[in-house]
C-alpha cells in the first residue's frame, strides 16, 4: 500500500465509531426468540394443500410455478 494511502485509511478508522453490541439476558433471548418464532406464522395462508404442494414439488416446478404466478395464474395448490 502506498503511504499516502495508508494513512488515509488510518485516519479513516480512527474517526469510525465502534458499533454498539447489546447484551440480552437469558429471558430477553428467550423471549425474542418466542416473539421471532409467533411471528413467522402470523398471517401465515398456507392450507393443508399447499403445505402438501411444497412438500412435493421439485425446484423446476416451483419455478415455472411461480413464473406463472407472478403473470396472473392462480397458484396450482387452489
Amino acid at each position: 500500500m502506498t503511504p499516502k494511502l495508508e494513512d488515509r485509511l488510518t485516519r479513516l478508522e480512527q474517526t469510525q465509531q465502534a458499533a454498539k453490541v447489546d447484551r440480552f439476558t437469558p429471558e430477553e433471548a428467550a423471549e425474542a426468540a418466542r416473539r421471532y418464532e409467533a411471528m413467522l406464522h402470523e398471517d401465515d395462508p398456507s392450507s393443508t394443500e399447499a403445505e402438501a404442494y411444497f412438500a412435493t414439488a421439485t425446484l423446476h416446478q416451483l419455478a415455472s410455478d411461480y413464473d406463472a404466478m407472478l403473470k396472473g395464474a392462480a397458484a396450482p395448490w387452489e
